[in-house]
C-alpha cells in the first residue's frame, strides 16, 4: 500500500509537460499564413490520407465583407471611411489609411485585417503543422 500512496504523490505532484514550443509553433503558423491571406493567396493544406483544408480568398474576403457590413449597421463608419476609399482608389491615390479607418480599431500590432486573417485560420494551425511535418517527411 505504501508503494501505491508513493505513486499516486508522483503523480498528483508532477509538472504538466512544457508545450511552449509547440505553443511557439502554433503562433508562428497562424502569423504567417494571415500574411499570405492578406496578401491574396489562398491558404490550404492536405493532410496524408485526409482532404483540403485552410481558409480560401474568397472565404477571407467574406468574413470582410460582414465585418464592415456590420460596422456599417453599428454606425460605425463616422468619417465615411467607404466613400473616402471608393473616391480615393477611383483616382489611384493612397487608400490604406481609408481601409484602416474602414476597417476600425484594433488590438493587433499589424491592423483589424490581420486580426481578421488570424481568427479564420485558428482553427486550422494544428493540422496545419502536422500537414507541414508530412510533407517535410515526403
Amino acid at each position: 500500500m505504501n508503494a501505491l500512496l508513493k505513486c499516486q504523490l508522483r503523480h498528483d505532484n508532477a509538472e504538466p509537460e512544457d508545450d511552449s514550443s509547440y505553443q511557439e509553433a502554433v503562433t508562428r503558423w497562424i502569423e504567417n499564413n494571415a500574411e499570405q491571406l492578406v496578401l491574396g493567396c489562398d491558404v490550404l493544406f492536405l493532410r496524408r490520407h485526409g482532404h483540403w483544408q485552410g481558409v480560401t480568398q474568397e472565404q477571407f474576403i467574406a468574413k470582410i465583407q460582414e465585418h464592415l457590413v456590420q460596422r456599417q449597421i453599428d454606425g460605425a463608419d463616422d468619417g465615411d471611411w467607404f466613400a473616402q476609399l471608393v473616391a480615393a482608389a477611383y483616382v489611384g491615390g493612397n487608400v490604406k489609411i481609408f481601409a484602416t479607418n474602414l476597417l476600425g480599431p484594433s488590438g493587433h500590432v499589424s491592423g483589424k485585417i490581420f486580426e481578421i486573417a488570424e481568427a479564420l485560420l485558428e482553427p486550422y494551425a494544428s493540422d496545419g503543422l502536422i500537414a507541414d511535418a508530412e510533407d517535410d517527411e515526403s
